[in-house]
Formats: C-alpha cells, structure tokens, sequence
C-alpha cells in the first residue's frame, strides 16, 4: 500500500510540474455554458455555448443538446445543435417533439443603418435537421414562448421603420430628436402550422417576457412605456387574450416595476417579481403571488437576499422554485405559495448560472461553475439533488496552475460585516508578503461571486499566476445580501464603501500576506468611479486602473443614461444639492491624487459617457501624475469586440506588473482552440 501511495503522489508531482500559469489568451478561449432546457421528458437538454473567436473577431452563441444522463440513441456525447454562429433562446415544445430558438442569421433582414441581422424566430426537430424560419419582420424578435399545445407560438418583435424612414437612414437624412420617435414593439401570435401571424397586443410601449395560461385563452406580457434604459424601473404586467380581442389589463396596481409573470399550473394565480415606488428603482425585487384576475397581491419571502430568478412552479401549484444569489453563491430554492422562509434545494460553495424542470418536475438541468471549476452542464434527479457532469467544454483549464481561493469576513469602520473573495497566488507559503491587486466590481449592486472568472473585466486568475494576490470585495451595496445591505450606500458614494475596501486591505496588511508598499486597485463602471474616488483620497496605492469610470457626478448625472438611479442614489437632482454630487466627485479633490493611473474606456460608451474618462485624464495631465489613457473604438460599456478585450487584458495586468509586481510574459501561451 506504501509503495502504491508514493507511485501515485509521483504521478501528481509530475502533472503539477506540467500545469502552467494561466495568461490573457487563457481567459479568450474558456466556453461559457448557460441557459439550460430540459425537454418535457427530462432525457434531452438544450443549452447555450458562448465564446469570443479572436480569430474572426466576433462572439459566437451556439445551441447544443445532450442527453440528461440516460441513454439516448444517437447521442453519445453533446453535439452541437444548431448550424449558426449566433443562435440563443431554444426552447422546447410543451409535447418535445420541436425546439424554437432566435438567430440573427445572414439571410434575415437587416435594419436600414447596416447592423447585423436582427435575430428571428427558428423552429426545427428534436433530433436536429434543417432549421426553418417562421419569422421574416425587419424589426425582428426579442423574445417568445410556445403555446401549451405546441401549436401556436406568441413572439415579440419591434415595430418596423416606414418605408419612407428607411429611405431618409439609407439616405443618411437620419437627424433624431431626444426622447422622441421611439421605436416601440408589439406582441404577435402565430400558429406554426400555417405561418399565419396576428398581431395580438399593438399598444405604443416596449413589450417583453410573453407568457401563456395553460390553457392556453390568454398571456401575461411585461410592458414599459419607452425603450430608455431609465424607463426601465416603471415596467407591469399586464394580461391580453390570445386572440386579440378585448383590451389588455392591468394585472398589478404599482407604482414600482413589475415583471417575470408566471402562471400556476391551474391558470388562477401569477407568481412574479415586484418593488414598491419606495425603493422603485434601486433595492431588492419581492417575490409575490397574485389572483390571475387582480387584485392584492402577497409577498412570499419577507426579507429576500436577492431577486428571484426563473421562476418555476411546483406541478401541484404548492410551492414555486427559483434560482437566487446568497452571498458570493447562487442556489435553487422552494418557497410555499403560503409564504415562508425558503427552502434550499442545492447546498454547493458554487454558482448556479440557470436551471430547468422536467414537465413532472422529477429531473433537473443546470449550469454551474465555481472559483476552479469552468461552466458545465449538469443533470440530475430533483429535488434531491445528486449531481452529474454531463459535459466538458473546457478541458484545457485543468492544465492551468490557478491560484487557492478563499471567502474572507472582516469589520467595516462602523463594525457591519463584509465579505468577498481571496485569490492567493500561485503555489504562495503561508506568511510571506506579497503584491496586491483590490478589484471592486460594478453596479454598484454587482456582486463577486464564486463563479469561474472569465471575462476582460475578472481574470484574477491571470494575476495569482504572475504572483500577485487578488482581493475582491463585496463592499456594501452589493447584491445577494439583502435588502439593507444593498441600501446601505444611499447618500454615501466614497463614504463607508469606500472604507469597506480601506479595512479589507487593513486586514490583509494585518495578516502577514499583503506587501502595504505593493498595493494595486481596479475597477469598470462603479468600480471604475471607486478606484477614481481612491485615488484622490489616498496614496496607498503604487497603480490604479479606472475603467469606464465615474468621474464628476454633476456632468454624470444629465450625460449618462440612468437620471432616476443616480437621484435615488444621491437623493436630488444635482441642482437642487449641488454639495452632495460635489463632494461623491474624483474631480473636486483631483488636487490630491497622485497615484500612477490607467484610463480605458470604450468611445461609444452610453451608461458612463467616455466625457469622464476625458476629464479624469486631464485632471491628472494637468497636475503632473503618471496617466495613460486608452480609448477603444465602437465599444459601449461592455466590450463585446475579442480583440479589444484581449488588448484590455493584456495592457492593465502589464500596468500593474510595471508598478507592483515582478516581470509578466503576457504573450507567453498563445491563444488556445475555440473548437
């Protein structure tokens, strides 16, 4: 048995000598797997394979089916679905014999102004074959859901541009007027069979989420009044019949959003998610049932840690499951329609990214990850959960060194308790010193979460192999904590938050494994507008990165796109309390700054107008500290182009390795396969 043993600990030995540090190009090639569907029967799952191709320069979005974990005839192993680069939402029918899915293909109509394809609706076997269109509209279509008899599918599509505004867009006669002319959706019926369309719901609003009764007479929808993202806080729902007579109703009277209906298995009651006007734009969206036919609604999770999401009911219409975020992991959960305390299905130190119900709610299907582990899909029997892997789309990662991870609790100043994540770095010894990297998320209601980091905005994975420690603090006003907790930056931008970063690092320093004079932070939107706010109130950092960052709240406020957020943030409009966006502001204490600073922004950026990364960099120009700026071409504020978040990455891990860390080789590796 000795020898055994040591034979096998050789073994080990030998392939940890093989694993190598995980670089930029590593981050480009990881597959994202999400948005699970089981079919009706529990044997098949539909999912979605997303990842950027850097050598097209494009996303891809692929549809695959594998088997639920028991034999299926001619499905050995997960295969690829569908035939195009860019297709999502598949969906089965209620009977399983058919699978519908959006893609924006070559063939469909492209809007007037020369953008991509707008995605249609696709509808084609279960076991594959040739995918048939049954939508052809310009506007194209946002969302859709099947009818309970497989026959009929309702769709949402935006409403088409005139024939005379198309010619003034080809003709580049295309002045527009601010919050006017806006382009609107309408919700359609079709029965599959036919083709034949009916255009069942043609009010001026932007339509989304269709819903069915089961039996199938009438759909709940979710309507707001205008496509702005600040509109986006006064969405209802109201209840149409499927035919198009009659006037849609009103389901919920409040003032606040409503949204994510869904039907109880008898057609009588609706269970969705709502905030009063109280905490209408910001705070914690409330799980509550209502009366199919109106009326008061009832909470069913008096203190919920976040937002109920993919809301399932129970096949006797008891209880209802969802998936929520609980601290740094994301869970499935039961609830009773009688309200309660809710019961957790899953118990893993992971992320649960979506999940799916077989139609007699006896098997599951969900994607997962966790800090060192990439997204796969799982199976299993439910609600006993005893999970099985059933794909592998990233076996390149277990030749990667990642760096241990870790949940750390400390005290802010005032003594309330916050949480987030340590990433150690590679191969580190207990008690040694070393360089450091604070990255704040954004929102600032973001969380970090025990997910497999992968995106240009959180690869701290990179870091830990070149020898830094990554620290990623869920400071208050993150999400997955509750309500208070989420609140508890109200009227305090760059107050307590702030200190919630300052007394992590505190106790990091305290714990022997932070180097104070190594110290590095960065951060994209709120956590771009942290790092700005830091770094003109302290010189503890050696390097700092502002990504698509909040600058000056004052010209923030009427540039940007979120005017009702930031009043309810800050409490006023900036003119009717100058002092409280003066003194949230980087620019009016740009004086004391510093700190050798990185400035990257994208140049079509709506959410955080690339005007405060301007002023930022000037104000550091002008009073002579180390500044670099970077502006990324046709980018808004989530890059989407893999050449330019590959450049991202590799330009701000070479900035900080200048400042506080030791030689990278940020080339080293080369990009992996995407196949």
């Amino acid at each position: 048995m000795k020898t055994f043993t040591i034979a096998l600990l050789s073994v080990a030995a030998v392939a940890a000598q093989t694993k190598r540090p995980m670089t930029p190009e590593d981050v480009m090639a990881v597959k994202s797997v999400n948005n699970a569907r089981i079919s009706p029967d529990g044997k098949l799952v539909l999912y979605e394979l997303a990842y950027p191709d850097v050598k097209d320069d494009q996303g891809r979005n692929e549809i695959w089916i594998a088997s639920a974990g028991v034999p299926v005839a001619g499905l050995a192993k997960p295969r690829k679905f569908t035939s195009g680069r860019d297709d999502r939402s598949p969906e089965w029918s209620p009977d399983g014999e058919w699978a519908a899915f959006l893609g924006a293909r070559g063939s469909a109509p492209a809007s007037p102004a020369g953008e991509r394809p707008r995605a249609q609706l696709y509808v084609m076997p279960t076991f594959g074959g040739e995918a048939e269109a049954l939508t052809d509209t310009k506007g194209g279509v946002t969302g859709f859901q099947w009818s309970p008899d497989s026959k009929r599918v309702a769709f949402v599509s935006q409403v088409p541009l005139s024939d005379a505004d198309e010619k003034k867009q080809r003709d580049k006669d295309d002045a527009r007027v601010v919050d006017h002319d806006y382009r609107y959706s309408h919700l359609w019926v079709m029965d599959v069979e036919s083709k034949k369309a009916s255009e069942i719901v043609k009010l001026d609003a932007v339509l989304a989420d269709p819903q069915w009764s089961p039996d199938g007479r009438r759909l709940a929808y979710v309507s707001r009044p205008t496509p702005k993202a600040d509109d986006g806080s006064l969405s209802d729902i109201y209840i149409a019949r499927a035919d198009g007579s009659g006037t849609p109703r009103k389901l919920v009277d409040n003032a606040g959003p409503d949204q994510d209906p869904r039907w109880s298995p008898d057609g009588k009651s609706i269970a969705f998610n709502s905030r009063d006007m109280r905490n209408g734009v910001l705070g914690v969206m409330h799980l509550k049932v209502i009366s199919a036919e109106g009326g008061a609604a009832r909470e069913l999770i008096t203190d919920p840690d976040s937002i109920a999401a993919q809301i399932q009911w129970t096949r006797d219409g008891s209880a209802v499951y969802f998936r929520g975020e609980h601290h740094t992991t994301a869970q499935i959960y039961r609830v009773p329609v009688t309200g309660g305390v809710p019961q957790t299905i899953t118990h893993d130190e992971a992320v649960i990214n979506s999940f799916s119900l077989s139609s007699a709610g006896d098997r599951v299907a969900f994607t997962r990850s966790d800090l060192q582990h990439a997204p796969d899909l799982y199976v299993s029997s439910f609600p006993k959960v005893d999970a099985q892997r059933v794909t592998d789309h990233n076996p390149q990662v277990a030749q990667l060194e990642l760096g241990r991870s870790e949940v750390i609790r400390w005290r802010g100043k005032d003594g309330m308790e916050i949480e987030g994540i340590l990433i150690y770095p590679v191969g580190y010894q207990a008690g040694t010193k070393v360089p450091l990297i604070a990255s704040i998320h954004g929102g600032p209601s973001g969380v970090w979460s025990q997910t497999f980091p992968h995106s240009g905005n959180s690869y701290p994975h990179v870091w830990a192999g070149q020898g830094l420690a990554v620290f990623m603090p869920n400071i208050r006003g993150s999400s997955g904590y509750g309500e208070k907790f989420q609140l508890a930056d109200l009227k305090d931008w760059g107050g307590m938050d702030y200190q919630d970063i300052q007394t992590g690092l505190d106790e990091l320093v305290k714990r022997g494994l932070a180097d104070p004079d190594r110290m590095g932070q960065s951060g994209w939107s709120y956590g771009g507008y942290m790092t700005a706010w830091t770094l003109t109130q302290t010189n503890r950092f050696k390097a700092v990165m502002v990504g698509a960052g909040l600058t000056d709240m004052f010209s923030m406020y009427s540039t940007n796109d979120l005017q009702r957020v930031l009043e309810r943030y800050f409490g006023e409009m900036p003119w009717n309390d100058l002092e409280a966006y003066r003194r949230a502001s980087a620019m009016t204490f740009i004086k004391q700054a510093k700190t050798p600073t990185l400035i990257m922004h994208g140049a079509a950026d709506t959410r955080v107008p690339i005007s405060q990364a301007q002023e930022l960099y000037m104000g550091l120009k002008k009073n002579n500290v180390p500044v670099e700026m970077v502006v990324y071409p046709r980018e808004n504020h989530g890059f989407t182009e893999p050449l330019h978040i590959l450049d991202k990455m590799k330009r701000e891990t070479e900035w900080f390795q200048k400042y506080i860390g030791q030689e990278l080789h940020v080339q080293a590796g080369g990009p992996a396969p995407n196949n």
